[in-house]
C-alpha cells in the first residue's frame, strides 16, 4: 500500500484511503514516539479497510438516480422507518469524501452523485435511514447505531456494500478515488473508523 505522510501544525492525526494510498497528516510538534504510533495504527486500520473493501463482492450496477427519484424514495423509506421531518434533499457531487450528509441547522439531506448512481437498492436504503437518523440523533453514539439497527438489522454488511459501491465508482470516475473515513479523535492518535457518510 502506498502511503502518503504529511506533518503540518494540526493538533490531530488524521488518515484517509484514497484509492490504493493511505494519506495520513501527522502534527509535527509530536514527539517522534506518537508520531510513529500514530503511522502505524493507521498503516494497520488501512491495511484492514483495503482488505475488507476488496472482499466485497461487485454487485451488478443499478440505474442512475435522478433528483425526482431519489426525492421519492427518501420519502417513502421516512414513512417506513422514522417519520422524521426534514427541509428537502439535495444530489451533490463529492467524489472523494463523503456518500452523504445532513445539515442539522437547515435539515437538507445531501448525496453524491457519485455514490448514488447504481448503488444497490438496500444499499441507498441504509444510506437513506442513516442521514435520516441524524436528524434524531446527531452523533455516531451506540444510540445512532441502535436506532439504524431497529429499522435494518443488517445495516453492517448494507454499510459496506455503500462503501465498496462509492469507492468502485469513484475509481471509474478518476484514477484516484478515496474510501472517505471517520478522523480520529482529538488529541491522541486513534485508527478512524468506517468511512464517512454524513
Amino acid at each position: 500500500m502506498e502511503t502518503q505522510i504529511t506533518y503540518t501544525a494540526a493538533r490531530t492525526a488524521r488518515a484517509r484511503l484514497r484509492g490504493s494510498c493511505l494519506v495520513m497528516t501527522i502534527p509535527r510538534h509530536w514527539p517522534r514516539s506518537e508520531q510513529q504510533e500514530a503511522i502505524a495504527k493507521f498503516t494497520r486500520w488501512g491495511q484492514k479497510q483495503t482488505a475488507t473493501l476488496a472482499a466485497l463482492p461487485v454487485l451488478p450496477q443499478g440505474p442512475a438516480v435522478t433528483l425526482p427519484e431519489l426525492t421519492e424514495l427518501v420519502a417513502r423509506v421516512n414513512r417506513e422507518t422514522l417519520n422524521v421531518s426534514y427541509a428537502g434533499v439535495r444530489i451533490g457531487h463529492a467524489r472523494y469524501t463523503r456518500l452523504a450528509q445532513v445539515n442539522l441547522k437547515t435539515k437538507i439531506l445531501t448525496f453524491s452523485q457519485f455514490a448514488i448512481d447504481g448503488m444497490p437498492e438496500r444499499a441507498l436504503r441504509y444510506l437513506i435511514l442513516h442521514e435520516l437518523s441524524h436528524l434524531v440523533v446527531p452523533d455516531h453514539s451506540k444510540a445512532f447505531w441502535a436506532l439504524v439497527g431497529k429499522y435494518m438489522p443488517d445495516y453492517r454488511h448494507q454499510r459496506q456494500v455503500a462503501q465498496r459501491h462509492f469507492q468502485l465508482a469513484s475509481h471509474t470516475a478518476d484514477s484516484t478515488p478515496v474510501a472517505p473515513t471517520k478522523e480520529p479523535p482529538a488529541p491522541r492518535p486513534t485508527a478512524p473508523q468506517q468511512l464517512k457518510l454524513f
